[in-house]
């Protein structure tokens, strides 16, 4: 590593300050980490400014294909449906109600009233319970939890959103990352002329744009939603540029440096956020200045290009949530009919048993059985950059 610098702030990096930066923000599935780039302060500071403005932009996508991150899970998020309810859509693909509702009406027989309650979970359906006996103290809570009936049931309707990225914060992150690749391949921060110079300095030229108008990625896998950072060196041309892409949509290229006088190189790094699996991909970065300016001044992304894009991955994602709703409900089943048909904890089913516990499966898997749609059913309404 030629760099012995914090690539931010230009501190000398010592065993003290040194830290592990991520190549692909850890908030979006990143795996791999170098050391040697930037101090722990650095790291500090862009991971609450930079890093966290980038993984708020890209949650809904960190959420629909169920990353998985080396700490934490993505936050839950709410989303509006085509039919005006709020839902929050959970990693693990389950859904939850905005907020609890409470409803009540004369039964029309008129010696009593119906209460329909719609709640996040058991617990807090019983906590709103024990608030219907303090306004109705001549019912017992015991015999209303008795009698009480519990069902779960499916959205009928898509989850639309406004799919925006883009923003100075959000592309310093981007531009980080092609720097920390750079910097690992052996190339000196202070060489990356334009990319430290837009990372230091608030009043820069933002040194990339978006680029859809052909695919750099030559063997780009089917319906995977790769992360990619690349980055080429070139010097009868003196371009050092790369090539940033998260979730197979966001695809960004960059000028690192419109002076560069090292060695001809190239590098990619890139990963399936699912699985976290390494990927082996060719990017071909053949790209004039002028190409590059026009990704600047958006210039690059031709109609429909970005729906096109989202287009090629969004059936993996929806195939997953399939089949990780499909796990999440036969586990619930199952516990739920184990703890529920008469059998005691290790002992032997019985005849009785068993047809208890089919019919107790059963109860929990039908709404999923007969529902026609996966827990999360997407509708991109509006693609925008900025």
């Amino acid at each position: 590593m030629n760099s012995s610098k914090c690539a931010l702030c230009d501190v000398e990096i010592t065993d003290t300050n040194d830290t592990k930066e991520h190549l692909i923000p850890n908030a979006i599935g990143g795996r791999k980490k170098i050391k040697r780039f930037i101090c722990k302060t650095c790291n500090s500071i862009s991971g609450d400014d930079w890093e966290s403005e980038l993984a708020k932009q890209l949650n809904p996508l960190s959420l629909f294909f169920g990353i998985s991150r080396e700490r934490g899970d993505a936050p839950s998020q709410l989303f509006e449906t085509t039919g005006g309810d709020k839902l929050k859509l959970n990693v693990d693909g389950s859904m939850d109600i905005e907020k609890p509702v409470y409803s009540e009406q004369p039964l029309e027989s008129g010696t009593g009233v119906q209460i329909q309650i719609r709640a996040r979970s058991i617990p807090e359906a019983k906590r709103m319970l024990q608030g219907v006996i303090i306004k109705y103290p001549q019912l017992d809570l015991n015999e209303l939890l008795d009698n009480v009936k519990f069902q779960s049931s499916y959205c009928p309707d898509m989850l639309n959103f406004n799919f925006s990225f883009g923003g100075h914060e959000a592309g310093r992150s981007i531009v980080k990352s092609a720097l920390a690749l750079a910097v690992s391949s052996g190339i000196p921060a202070e060489s990356c002329v334009e990319a430290v110079s837009y990372l230091k300095n608030e009043e820069s030229e933002a040194c990339f744009g978006y680029f859809y108008e052909s695919d750099l990625i030559k063997n780009r896998p089917e319906g995977i939603p790769i992360h990619c950072v690349s980055i080429k060196g070139c010097r009868e041309t003196q371009q050092l540029i790369g090539y940033v892409e998260y979730f197979g949509v966001q695809r960004m290229v960059l000028c690192l440096s419109s002076s560069y006088e090292g060695e001809d190189l190239s590098n990619t790094y890139a990963i399936n956020p699912i699985t976290g699996e390494e990927l082996n991909l060719v990017v071909e970065l053949k790209l004039s200045n002028t190409e590059i300016r026009e990704a600047y001044d958006y210039k690059k992304i031709p109609n429909g290009s970005v729906e096109e894009a989202f287009g090629k991955v969004i059936s993996t994602g929806m195939k997953a949530s399939i089949e990780k709703e499909k796990d999440r409900v036969l586990n619930n089943a199952v516990k739920y009919a184990f703890e529920n048909c008469g059998a005691k904890e290790g002992e032997m089913l019985m005849p009785e048993h068993v047809n208890k516990f089919t019919g107790l499966m059963m109860e929990k898997l039908e709404p999923f059985i007969l529902s026609a749609f996966p827990s999360c059913t997407w509708e991109c309404l509006h693609a925008e950059m900025k």
